[in-house]
């Protein structure tokens, strides 16, 4: 996957200060590693829109931004609180499509805020600690073949960044 062309960078440099502290495993700065926070399409969608929407934007919620990009990829608002094994495979063989994009989305949000103001939104973060325990369920670890272990390690180091005291 090729970086998009009207991304910024993805660099310290341009990064609030709590998050290069807290943020200091480089798959977390990498934009083509899919085991990372910012590896997908949708994660590159969301930075940047999350960038310009705080440029338009500096109070209201991060949520708005959400359900607004949601809405434009007719991905399924719903399901946030699915953890449970069965309940994630239902939701999966109903609409994978949802299931998947709606946890890129939260995930790259949640660090898109914390990259871009060095702060996480509680409701963010309870959804993106949502989307890493099904991220960490194994029908879903399965996608990434060879590198379901590394996969494994990554949520885990992403949800002790999440869990830190951001506000």
């Amino acid at each position: 996957m090729t970086e998009a062309p009207d991304l910024p960078d993805l660099s310290p440099e341009d990064s609030h200060p709590r998050a290069v502290a807290a943020l200091t495993d480089p798959f977390f700065w990498s934009l083509t590693e899919e085991t990372a926070p910012f590896g997908n399409e949708t994660a590159h969608e969301t930075l940047a829109a999350f960038r310009d929407f705080r440029d338009e934007h500096p109070t209201r919620s991060p949520l708005e931004l959400l359900d607004a990009l949601l809405e434009r990829w007719e991905v399924d608002n719903a399901g946030w609180d699915a953890v449970d094994a069965a309940e994630v495979q239902a939701l999966g063989e109903q609409d994978e499509y949802s299931l998947l994009t709606r946890d890129e989305a939260i995930l790259a949000l949640a660090f898109s805020q914390i990259l871009t103001e060095g702060r996480l939104d509680a409701e963010v973060r309870r959804r993106a600690l949502l989307a890493l325990a099904r991220q960490a369920l194994p029908s879903l670890l399965s996608a990434f073949e060879g590198r379901a272990l590394e996969r494994a390690l990554r949520i885990d180091r992403m949800r002790a960044v999440l869990s830190e005291r951001w506000d």
